[in-house]
């Protein structure tokens, strides 16, 4: 009968040691996945600023020319 429960515990005992490994191994790789996310994302962040900045100047170019075509903006 001891024998039995002994067994048991060391049945369970291996399967919740493995548990608690797995459980700290994949959040760990969570961190480090969700770190490179976030240089991902804030690399993003600037390319999309930098975009936002050239299509400003280029809808400013634009509204010029049109003015030009249009005869509203003639040089003095």
């Amino acid at each position: 009968m001891e024998d039995a429960i002994f067994n048991s515990m060391m049945q369970q005992g291996a399967f919740a040691a493995l548990f608690v490994w797995m459980l700290f191994t994949t959040q760990k790789k969570n961190e480090q996945r969700e770190e490179q996310y976030q240089k991902v994302i804030e690399k993003n962040q600037a390319v999309i600023e930098e975009q936002a900045k050239a299509f400003g100047s280029l809808s400013k170019d634009v509204s010029d020319i049109k003015q030009k075509i249009m005869g509203n903006g003639d040089e003095k």
